[in-house]
């Protein structure tokens, strides 16, 4: 079994605390097995991280959150930036356009997370098409919206992928995706979460923060 974080960001995206450096001795300590760097609109803003990875001997994979019309998408597999997708793209399109790229993945994130003004993709997420997967824990919104969002993934039968969205070296790996075999590379990366048979997880390591979050009874 192999644990992996889809979902963190760090201070090279610009609105996170998490430098480069912290970031392979606390995903070691919290269990995890790999992770996975999504900066906003932005695959090169974490090249840094090959390096990193490199000297470390730790899988750290590259993707970025898009910033879609009607919310985030988690996209793998795909180099891009703002000039070949730029923001706000409606999230039908963008899905496609990402899936007709060397055959990337677009995975909708946290879909009942409200926006500032009240917004969010909610229910709409329904009907999407050529979907494959829709984060369904993500340990920085509160359980209501986890629960929305497992409950979506399961009317339209895709798999669930599980991230903590860190923004903080405290919360990476609260939550993470269980997938059953070790990944190596962006491209197994890609090929597994198309393939399915992976879990979203809550880390053990935080288990009364995640009750918390999850709104679970301990």
């Amino acid at each position: 079994m192999f644990k992996i974080d889809l979902h963190t960001h760090t201070v090279l995206g610009g609105d996170s605390l998490i430098t480069p450096e912290q970031m392979v001795p606390r995903a070691r300590e919290v269990g995890l097995d790999a992770v996975c760097v999504t900066e906003h609109n932005s695959y090169a803003k974490s090249r840094p991280f090959d390096e990193i990875a490199r000297q470390a001997g730790f899988p750290i994979f590259r993707g970025l959150e898009y910033n879609a019309a009607e919310g985030h998408l988690l996209i793998f597999g795909v180099k891009v930036g703002r000039s070949e997708l730029p923001p706000g793209v409606p999230m039908q399109r963008a899905m496609d356009w990402v899936q007709r790229q060397c055959g990337g993945v677009a995975i909708p994130a946290h879909p009942f997370q409200r926006d500032f003004l009240g917004r969010a993709l909610g229910a709409e997420v329904l009907r999407l098409k050529g979907l494959i997967a829709i984060e369904s824990i993500n340990t920085s919104l509160p359980g209501d919206a986890n629960r929305k969002a497992i409950d979506a993934a399961r009317r339209l039968g895709v798999w669930g992928v599980g991230g903590s969205d860190a923004h903080g070296i405290q919360v990476l790996g609260k939550a993470y995706t269980l997938f059953p075999a070790p990944i190596r590379t962006e491209a197994e990366l890609v090929c597994a979460l198309k393939k399915g048979g992976y879990t979203a997880c809550l880390n053990a390591y935080y288990p009364v923060e995640n009750r918390r979050k999850t709104g679970r009874k301990p």
